[in-house]
């Protein structure tokens, strides 16, 4: 009995030491397992890293900051381009997108970035409501192996997925209705992260792209824009010279507008004076006239004296005289009757002017002429065309008239101005625009100081132009 619980006693405790044996042997080779897939993810993760940042491809990556550094340069030299000159900032720009496109969107770049830009959550469940792992370990080649029969998700938005450990927890979760929280491993969270960043990384370098493009455009209308204002600053100078020949000539005419006042004010002061000398002689004439009156009253009343005596032996003489004078009148009155009231009141209207001017008035039109129509606008001809006097100085010797060189004045001529039958003034043209003239009024002819504005004139042109 005694040798049978020895023996008993003996393989129990071999038993229970090749049950140590046993767990000392799986917690080396789990540790072991552990180990290797840690080691595994850590030095997938790095390769991956190097992949999307295309660390090995060096020289092209130099030639990239090459061109970036050229393209600061040339930006910052800002040197003005002519708007159909090449833009070496575009040149610059297109040089700098060919070396950057040769790497990011490289065939191998773009393949790692879709595989790594990824939201690795909870295993997928298959219809048997299985979860089904994102990766595989292969305890052969000691590596993490994608599951054909799982794919994740596209990263949509870079905010922090999986943070929310109530959501979505590290471990599964058995919850009491019997359901399960599938855990999101940290394995899985690190791979998510750096998808995130390797997107971010990609979308950034599309926004540095894009704003480059938007400082070369924003470039192109600063040169426009300093070529427009070169433009208008040669434009001012021009004007600025122009302006100056105006400003010369506009001197040299105020200096001869001024030298022509001066003539013209010499000109007033001599007929001022030569009115005040003849005032003086039809004073001295008015005093002879009053004392020639006064001889002569006396004289009458001298022959009133002597006659008065004579009246009486007179009386028979005059009352024949008074009958040869009614038979005087009885002819007139017959001659008046057969048309002679026309020759006499000529003969009256001949005796009332006492200054002797002209009595056939301006020129007259032809028959022909003179039937064309009133209110047609005519230009100025050997007979002269009709207007009004607009404004006159007569301190100045100017007068305005309301009609220019298109009824045919023109600067310099001479034209006498009619008034009635009267020739009242006659100007010398000093400009001429569409619509107005100025002119001077010459001295020594007419009566100007009868003019007044609105009178109504015939404007003749004279023949010869001698003054």
């Amino acid at each position: 009995m005694n040798g049978i619980i020895t023996v008993f006693a003996t393989i129990l405790r071999v038993l229970t030491l090749l049950m140590f044996c046993g767990i000392a042997i799986w917690l080396v080779i789990s540790h072991n397992t552990k180990t290797n897939k840690t080691n595994a993810f850590l030095d997938e993760q790095v390769s991956n890293g190097y992949a999307i940042l295309q660390s090995s491809k060096e020289a092209q990556w130099a030639d990239v900051a090459t061109k970036k550094t050229a393209f600061k340069e040339i930006f910052l030299d800002n040197q003005p381009v002519g708007l159909n000159d090449e833009n070496p900032l575009e040149n610059a720009l297109d040089s700098l997108k060919a070396s950057e496109n040769a790497i990011m969107r490289g065939k191998d770049y773009r393949e790692k970035l879709d595989d790594l830009a990824m939201e690795f959550g909870p295993p997928k469940l298959n219809a048997e409501n299985t979860p089904i792992d994102l990766f595989l370990w292969n305890s052969e080649s000691k590596v993490w192996e994608p599951n054909a029969n799982a794919k994740p998700e596209g990263i949509a938005e870079l905010k922090n997925p999986f943070s929310d450990l109530g959501q979505f927890p590290k471990d599964d979760v058995h919850k009491e209705d019997g359901t399960v929280i599938p855990g999101v491993s940290r394995e899985n969270r690190l791979r998510t992260v750096m998808g995130m960043l390797y997107k971010n990384r990609n979308d950034l370098y599309g926004e540095i792209a894009s704003l480059r493009s938007n400082v070369l455009e924003r470039d192109q209308q600063l040169r426009e824009s300093q070529n427009l204002f070169n433009d208008m600053k040669n434009q001012k100078e021009e004007w600025e010279a122009k302006s100056n020949d105006f400003e010369l000539k506009l001197q040299n005419t105020e200096a001869d507008l001024a030298e022509e006042k001066k003539l013209r004010k010499d000109e007033n002061e001599a007929a001022e004076q030569q009115i005040m000398v003849l005032n003086n002689n039809i004073a001295g004439l008015e005093q002879q006239k009053i004392e020639s009156e006064k001889m002569h009253t006396a004289e009458i009343d001298s022959l009133k004296e002597e006659h008065g005596a004579k009246l009486s032996q007179l009386q028979r003489e005059i009352k024949l005289a008074d009958a040869a004078g009614y038979q005087r009148g009885i002819d007139e009155m017959l001659a008046k009757q057969k048309g002679g009231v026309e020759a006499l009141a000529g003969q009256d209207a001949k005796d009332e002017n006492p200054f002797g001017v002209k009595e056939d008035g301006p020129p007259q039109k032809p028959d022909a002429v003179a039937t064309e129509a009133s209110t047609e606008l005519t230009m100025m001809n050997e007979y002269g065309i009709p207007s009004s006097i607009a404004r006159i100085d007569s301190r100045s010797g100017m007068l305005m008239l309301p009609i220019g060189s298109e009824r045919g004045l023109n600067q310099g001529e001479i034209f006498t101005l009619w008034k009635g039958k009267s020739e009242a003034a006659r100007i010398k043209v000093q400009s001429t625009r569409k619509g107005y003239s100025l002119a001077y009024i010459l001295p020594q002819f007419g009566q100007p100081n009868r003019l007044r504005p609105g009178d109504l004139v015939q404007i003749v042109p004279e023949k010869q132009n001698t003054l």
